[in-house]
């Protein structure tokens, strides 16, 4: 019995890792799949109320610059 437990733990274990990067990767294609603007708008959404507004400028162009960089 203490066997099929073990089993059926990695097996869950396994199965979530894939869900969780399945959903990463779907999130980055949705992101790629935004305008310029709609990137910049997006990601002041999440962490514009986190952070200052001169340095959302800076952090939204590092995003923005390495997210469509590595797509080419």
């Amino acid at each position: 019995m203490g066997k099929f437990f073990k089993i059926l733990m990695v097996l869950a274990v396994a199965i979530g890792i894939g869900v969780g990067i399945s959903k990463l990767v779907e999130q980055k294609q949705q992101f790629l799949a935004l305008s310029e603007e709609e990137q910049r708008s997006f990601l002041s959404e999440k962490i514009g109320s986190k952070v200052p507004e001169e340095k959302l400028g800076e952090i939204q162009d590092a995003v923005i610059s390495a997210v469509n960089g590595r797509n080419t």
